[in-house]
């Protein structure tokens, strides 16, 4: 798991600008290792989050919420611990997020497209989602998400290329979650947390207009959490051991939405979501400092012992 030390010790604020490609575009940004976030359009905010390697990985942003990870030489040989992964770069909701947290039954639709271009490398392009029972936790950064006792860590896994969870972690096959089929793993992180990946069967570079609430739901189904819990942060990135350079997010986002049609059926089709956008700003003062435990939050729930290395590697 990510540590918090290690998190947080000699982190580096490098945040480099680059030449903007047009006139009047917005200049490319560059976020490297560990340090603090930058925000895209929604407000989301991109981070290289490189929590248990000594290598080296970066992320470049621009224009839309489209980003890449432009500089890796992460490898099996620079994890600090010897196991998987040693970074996971990443776009998400930011901890002002105003449409979060949300009650595991609320009703509202919760629904999320990403698209990503894959590339060379072992990682896993995975949803890295966030609850607790708390929703005071959901906001807090001292102690963070994890740390405040009784956070749920849901994973979806949508492709895997070069790892694999741990075996000994199955606790089903073949669970459909909102028409899909997934294997389901269940873990424990150092914090006590309960984590559980839903790696799909059918893997796919898109995922579009995809609900999230199911996965909630399904959790509190099998007594992993209250209906009454809080999703509190919603994450889409690649988790990454080796290489990785060129992985990219073409597009990301996240729609609150009204109440689902208790007539549809489960399986049915989502309709595409009119994405309502608000732009945030950088926090000013000290709470500008805030994005500097980002890294954490978000790495915390990967624990270094989790992944075992895949036969394909």
């Amino acid at each position: 798991m990510k540590s918090l030390l290690g998190g947080l010790t000699g982190a580096a604020l490098l945040a480099s600008v680059v030449t903007a490609s047009s006139a009047g575009a917005r200049a490319l940004e560059e976020r490297c290792n560990i340090g603090e976030p930058g925000f895209v359009a929604g407000g989301y905010a991109v981070q290289a989050n490189r929590w248990n390697s000594h290598g080296e990985i970066c992320v470049t942003f621009g224009e839309g919420t489209s980003w890449t990870v432009s500089r890796s030489n992460l490898d099996w040989g620079t994890l600090q611990n010897g196991a998987p992964p040693g970074a996971y770069p990443n776009i998400g909701t930011a901890i002002a997020e105003e449409r979060l947290p949300l009650r595991v039954d609320d009703p509202r639709e919760v629904r999320t497209t990403w698209d990503i271009t894959p590339a060379e490398g072992d990682f896993n392009a995975s949803y890295d989602i966030w609850y607790h029972p708390d929703p005071a936790a959901c906001r807090s950064t001292t102690p963070y998400i994890v740390a405040n006792g009784g956070a749920l860590e849901i994973m979806i896994w949508l492709t895997s290329p070069g790892i694999d969870p741990s075996p000994e972690w199955k606790l089903a096959e073949g669970v459909t979650v909102g028409g899909r089929t997934y294997d389901l793993y269940r873990f424990t992180g150092p914090t006590g947390q309960v984590g559980l990946i839903y790696d799909m069967r059918e893997q796919t570079h898109r995922i579009e207009g995809f609900d999230l609430r199911p996965f909630g739901a399904d959790a509190a189904a099998r007594g992993f959490q209250s209906p009454q819990a809080y999703l509190c942060k919603v994450q889409a990135g690649f988790e990454v051991t080796r290489n990785g350079t060129g992985l990219r997010t073409n597009e990301f986002s996240l729609d609150v939405g009204p109440a689902a049609q208790t007539t549809a059926p489960a399986t049915a089709e989502p309709r595409s979501a009119a994405a309502s956008r608000r732009k945030e700003e950088e926090p000013a003062g000290p709470s500008r400092f805030l994005p500097l435990v980002l890294p954490v939050v978000i790495g915390i729930g990967a624990g270094a012992w989790w992944w075992r290395r895949a036969a394909r590697r």
